[in-house]
């Protein structure tokens, strides 16, 4: 087929929705919406289903050349494995590939080229890419990291309420909210509520804009959790730069649901990445990460 016709589907397969996009000769032609599909809380097969589901509706009975997956949890060199494993079936004469959603959001936002992306969703990472070498740092999960995400700005709020039932801090807008959050008034339903139903990130990851909001106004104990996420997140960025070297006037593309809209953490964060990393140059904005997953699949067919 030439490459004028050639058939291409990118998949951004997040811990939210699934999304694919299809171009025919380098033309975005149409998207689909899907279900989550995080293969390390759905489990890889069913993720696998999700995504397969996904790409044969965008597809609509057309047959794809190309076909880059970019999922959450692919970051694991086994996760992707397995994931291709299962999708490589269901289309075969295709170019499949996956990888994990880091790289398709850099590609969403600076099409080609080197440069970094740092995600700050309900959780966060930095991905840089400098010639042939490629770091990532970061998105070690809600046990282990996740540091300056909206998860961890989320339970940095619910410790300091627990400090206040300790009566180590002082009660605020900011705790108040989550003793509401949780329908904890007390020390016991406080446990309760953290022990006896453990509830997952993303509720925790749902109190941030609040928070954001409050650090606005000037609350105290909201504007020092936001400093520290900046700063979090402002390493994680740094980091990912300094292992390929990517020292000569980067290209930061910022991507995720929290740093989608001005804020103090996102004025903070650039104040910080503009003194820390001469001649920056800060992207905002940038296309769906499904459309970064579709530039990949062009890519493997055209080089």
């Amino acid at each position: 087929m030439s490459a004028a016709r050639r058939i291409c589907v990118g998949v951004d397969a997040g811990g939210s929705s699934t999304v694919a996009a299809f171009s025919e000769g380098g033309e975005l032609r149409r998207t689909v919406r899907g279900r989550d599909a995080n293969a390390t809380t759905l489990g890889v097969d069913d993720a696998a289903d999700v995504i397969i589901t996904a790409i044969r509706e965008v597809l609509d009975g057309a047959v794809p050349d190309a076909i880059h997956v970019g999922a959450a949890g692919a970051g694991r060199a086994r996760v992707a494995a397995e994931l291709q494993d299962l999708i490589v079936p269901a289309f075969r004469g295709a170019v499949v590939t996956v990888g994990d959603d880091a790289a398709i959001a850099l590609r969403a936002a600076i099409p080609a080229g080197d440069g970094a992306v740092l995600i700050a969703g309900t959780g966060s990472t930095a991905y840089a890419v400098h010639g042939e070498r490629s770091h990532r740092t970061g998105g070690l999960g809600p046990l282990a990291g996740d540091e300056g995400s909206a998860y961890w700005i989320g339970m940095q709020a619910v410790r300091l309420y627990g400090r206040v039932l300790d009566g180590r801090a002082g009660r605020d807008e900011t705790t108040d909210l989550v003793a509401r959050a949780l329908a904890a008034q007390d020390r016991e339903q406080f446990l309760g509520a953290l022990y006896d139903a453990p509830r997952k990130p993303a509720q925790f990851a749902a109190l941030a804009p609040s928070i954001l909001a409050f650090a606005g106004k000037g609350n105290r104990a909201a504007t020092k959790i936001v400093q520290q996420a900046a700063q979090e997140l402002g390493d994680l960025a740094i980091a990912a730069l300094k292992a390929v070297e990517l020292v000569d006037s980067p290209a930061i593309a910022l991507a995720g649901g929290l740093l989608r809209e001005n804020s103090l953490l996102t004025f903070l964060l650039e104040t910080r990445l503009n003194a820390d990393v001469p001649g920056v140059a800060i992207v905002k904005g940038g296309d769906e990460p499904a459309r970064g997953a579709l530039r990949l699949a062009e890519h493997s067919v055209t080089v």
